[in-house]
């Protein structure tokens, strides 16, 4: 018998140049510029997604593969230490699991998560055999896998949603849904 395959039934993808800009931090929430602009792609894909993927809450995993991570407020977080000063709300709002757990918190996501810090064309196959596990394993019906990685001057989320294939089910590869071209060749 062949090992499960995953489908990915819905891809998004997010951008900036300037990721302060990208973020909708308030007095009261902090989280990473790469935590937004991970969870915006997460976004574009569920409203690109045909599956209720949202009806279960409790269903839905999140995957997200990093280098960099929150980098930059872990670097001014360093920098106001030093003068020791570290305010509460940056120093969680930085930490590197914000990248899969500001989905989380958006949509009262409840599966298993898990940030990977690794670049994603070096962490796709491990974040395939993790994905297959949760969902063969029964732990989730979808899972939000991202990858976060520079491209030049900007930052690029891309996310996919994935299931388990079948009959109906061919859809892309992680790999084809999470890595540039580039990078492939």
């Amino acid at each position: 018998m062949s090992p499960p395959r995953l489908a990915v039934v819905a891809t998004g993808t997010a951008s900036a140049t300037d990721r302060v800009g990208q973020a909708r931090n308030s007095p009261s929430f902090f989280a990473d510029p790469a935590g937004w602009l991970v969870a915006a792609a997460a976004e574009d894909a569920l409203a690109g997604c045909a599956d209720p993927v949202l009806a279960d809450p409790d269903q839905v995993g999140v995957l997200v593969l990093s280098a960099t991570g929150p980098a930059r407020s872990m670097r001014e977080i360093a920098g106001t230490a030093s003068r020791g000063m570290v305010s509460p709300l940056r120093f969680a709002g930085a930490n590197p699991g914000v990248l899969a757990g500001l989905a989380c918190i958006r949509w009262r996501l409840r599966g298993p998560s898990l940030n990977l810090a690794m670049a994603p064309a070096d962490g796709v196959d491990v974040a395939q055999t993790v994905v297959t596990a949760w969902l063969t394993g029964g732990q989730a019906a979808w899972v939000l896998v991202a990858g976060h990685h520079d491209e030049g001057a900007r930052q690029v989320a891309r996310c996919a949603v994935a299931t388990l294939a079948g009959p109906q089910r061919a859809g892309l590869s992680l790999s084809a849904a999470l890595i540039p071209l580039e990078v492939t060749r």
